[in-house]
């Protein structure tokens, strides 16, 4: 995991302009909500036999569109947490437990919590929206993206974006 992080964190796609050399200098760098982040992307890609690279990949994009939705209508910190929503709404499959089962065991906000586990709160609607891009359940889709005031080009491009970096995670 060490040597995941920091090879992430140091990678051109991550975008920083120094080199990343312990852990206590990415905490410094990037401050704890970064770091946390970054290390749900890594539980979510590890390769250990265990979880689908498939189903990685889909936690991953999820994740990312997002983040990238919630940019344009939510706090820094929540957009954050947006990333973290998408990343662990596989969890349960991940680790073939219910949602409840697999998120007793960590320390979450209700925000996330909640998305998680109802499909509510502030970002259980970008969740909802992502899941119907990802299932290709346009009817949904469309109202979902007008509640939060996307248009099908915004959605549609955050997709784009979100397996583009995917890709170049090697993932």
């Amino acid at each position: 995991l060490s040597f995941k992080l920091l090879r992430y964190i140091n990678s051109s796609g991550f975008g920083l302009m120094c080199e990343i050399t312990s852990f206590r200098h990415a905490v410094m760098i990037l401050g704890f909500n970064k770091l946390f982040r970054w290390l749900t992307l890594l539980f979510a890609t590890v390769r250990n036999g265990a979880v689908a690279p498939a189903l990685a990949r889909t936690a991953v994009t999820r994740g990312r569109m997002m983040e990238l939705l919630g940019r344009k209508l939510l706090s820094p910190d929540e957009s954050d947490n947006a990333f973290v929503v998408g990343i662990f709404s596989t969890l349960d499959v991940m680790l073939g437990v219910s949602m409840e089962k697999a998120l007793a065991s960590i320390q979450l906000s209700e925000n996330v919590t909640d998305a998680l586990l109802h499909h509510q709160g502030a970002l259980g609607p970008f969740l909802q929206l992502v899941e119907a891009c990802e299932n290709s359940d346009f009817e949904n889709l469309e109202m979902l993206a007008m509640a939060l005031q996307l248009d099908g080009a915004e959605v549609s491009e955050a997709h784009l974006q979100a397996l583009a970096w995917t890709e170049t995670l090697g993932i």
